[in-house]
């Protein structure tokens, strides 16, 4: 009976059916999510605990721990998923940081009138961020006319802040026309 010899070329085009085209910011990403398991194992979590965080099973866990794959098969919106519950920012995931638009008189005045509201409310920029899930840093750059809204933010933001939007855009017109 003859024996059968593999090539690395039949090697290879193997592991690349199993895993799919490689992709070079998926293979980042699932690096730095790795990277943030191995870490939280070091600091003794158990493999039940990190598998509850994020949201899986302890199996999962353990085989992406034991084998160091796992991002090959996995969707973006479960990246994201995982790297959120892990704390790895969407910045940080993607390799760089996102663009944002150039700061207007119009947009130092929109983050101006939130801070009002929310120092209204008695809210600081840390009850802000647990309830909209922005950032901090994001959150306190757009109050200080740092950083422009975006409109999913400004959405979130007036949610939390219990005022519309048009409100608060309405207001920085009229502030900005009496200027």
């Amino acid at each position: 009976m003859s024996r059968l010899m593999f090539t690395q070329g039949d090697k290879k085009q193997r592991t690349n059916h199993r895993m799919g085209k490689y992709d070079p910011e998926t293979a980042q990403a699932w690096a730095l999510i790795m990277k943030k398991l191995h870490s939280l194992r070091a600091e003794g979590h158990t493999l039940e605990a990190i598998g509850k965080l994020m949201r899986v099973g302890r199996a999962a866990v353990s085989r992406w721990l034991s084998e160091d794959i796992g991002g090959e098969k996995t969707t973006y919106g479960d990246m994201l998923r995982y790297a959120k519950a892990l704390g790895i920012s969407r910045e940080e995931l993607l390799g760089k940081p996102l663009e944002m638009p150039s700061i207007t008189p119009y947009d130092k005045a929109v983050g101006d009138i939130l801070k009002e509201f929310a120092a209204d409310n008695g809210l600081t920029v840390n009850d802000i961020s647990q309830k909209t899930n922005i950032s901090v840093t994001t959150i306190h750059s757009i109050f200080i006319g740092e950083t422009a809204i975006t409109a999913s933010m400004l959405y979130d933001i007036c949610s939390v802040l219990e005022v519309g939007a048009s409100m608060v855009l309405n207001r920085a017109a009229r502030q900005i026309n009496n200027d």
